[in-house]
C-alpha cells in the first residue's frame, strides 16, 4: 500500500468516526432527553447534516481554501453531468417505483395511494416547501460526505462494489438511532420486515449512487439530485408482500450492473479524474 493510499484510507476512517460522533451525539440527546416540539426538526436536521459538515471540515483541513473551492464546484456545477445522465437521475427511481407497483398490482395488490405522495400539495408554495424540506433532509445533509468525500478513496483501494457495500453498511449503521426517535419515518417502520427491506434498499442505493457518480465526473450535484429522486420515489405503506416484491425488483435491476462490475470494466465505468 502506497503512502498516499494509506493516507486517504486513514482520512476515510476519520470521516466515519467524526460523522458518527457528531450525528449520534445530537440524536442521542433527542433519545435520552425530552425535546420541545419547536426544537425537534432543527435537532433532527442538525444530526442529519453530520456527513456533510464533517466532509467540509476535512476538505478544508486537508487542502485549504483551494480544495474547498474545487469541492464546491463539484456541488454546484451542472455541466459536469452529461445530459443523458440527467435522464438517469430524474427517471431511474420513478421507473423502479412504477415497475414495482405494476408487479404488485399483477399479484393482486392495490394500486398506490397517490394522496400519500401528493396529498396536501395544493399550491406552488406547498410544492416548494416540500422540495426544500426533502432536499435538506437527506440529499444536502448527507451526500457531501458519503459520495462527495469518502467514496472515491474507498473505491480506489477496494473497487467499486466493495466500496459501495462498505459505505452502504456505515450508511445503515449511521441511521439506526433514528429508529429510536418517535416521529421519524424510520421509527414508523419498526424492526419488522420493513426494516430488513430498508436495509437492502440502502445497499441498493449505495451501488446505484456509485454507478452514477462514476459517470458524472465525480459530481456531488448528481448524487444530491439522485438522493432527492430516491426519496420522492420511495414506495409508501407497503405490506409484507409489497416489501418482498420491491426487494426482488431492486435485486433484479442490480444484476446486470454487478455482472459488469465483477467482469471487465466497461468504458462507461471509467471515472474521469476531474
Amino acid at each position: 500500500m502506497s503512502m498516499k493510499t494509506a493516507s486517504t484510507l486513514r482520512h476515510s476512517w476519520i470521516f466515519f468516526l467524526l460523522t458518527f460522533l457528531f450525528s449520534w451525539l445530537v440524536w442521542g440527546i433527542m433519545i435520552i432527553f425530552p425535546i420541545a416540539a419547536n426544537y425537534f426538526v432543527p435537532l433532527l436536521f442538525l444530526g442529519a447534516f453530520g456527513p456533510s459538515i464533517v466532509a467540509l471540515f476535512l476538505v478544508t483541513r486537508e487542502g485549504g481554501i483551494q480544495a474547498l473551492k474545487e469541492f464546491a464546484n463539484r456541488i454546484w456545477d451542472p455541466r459536469r453531468i452529461p445530459w443523458e445522465w440527467y435522464l438517469v437521475i430524474f427517471f431511474f427511481f420513478p421507473a423502479v417505483l412504477a415497475l414495482g407497483y405494476f408487479i404488485l398490482f399483477l399479484l393482486g395488490g392495490a394500486p398506490p395511494d397517490l394522496n400519500a405522495y401528493f396529498g396536501g400539495i395544493n399550491t406552488t408554495s406547498d410544492f416548494l416547501y416540500l422540495l426544500i424540506f426533502m432536499l435538506l433532509g437527506g440529499p444536502l445533509a448527507e451526500e457531501l460526505g458519503w459520495r462527495g468525500y469518502v467514496l472515491e478513496p474507498l473505491q480506489e483501494k477496494l473497487g467499486k462494489l466493495k466500496a459501495s457495500l462498505l459505505i452502504g453498511f456505515f450508511w445503515i449503521l449511521w441511521h439506526l438511532p433514528l429508529f429510536l426517535i418517535e416521529g421519524t419515518s424510520q421509527n414508523q417502520k419498526g424492526f419488522g420486515i420493513a426494516f430488513w427491506s430498508w436495509i437492502l434498499q440502502l445497499f441498493f442505493l449505495s451501488i446505484i449512487f456509485t454507478w452514477v457518480y462514476n459517470n458524472t465526473r465525480r459530481s456531488i450535484l448528481a448524487a444530491i439530485l439522485l438522493h432527492l429522486m430516491a426519496n420522492f420515489a420511495y414506495p409508501l405503506n407497503l405490506d409484507a408482500t409489497g416489501e418482498i416484491v420491491f426487494t426482488i425488483v431492486r435485486f433484479a435491476i442490480l444484476v446486470p450492473l454487478l455482472l459488469v462490475w465483477t467482469g471487465k470494466t466497461s468504458k462507461s465505468e471509467i471515472t474521469t479524474p476531474m
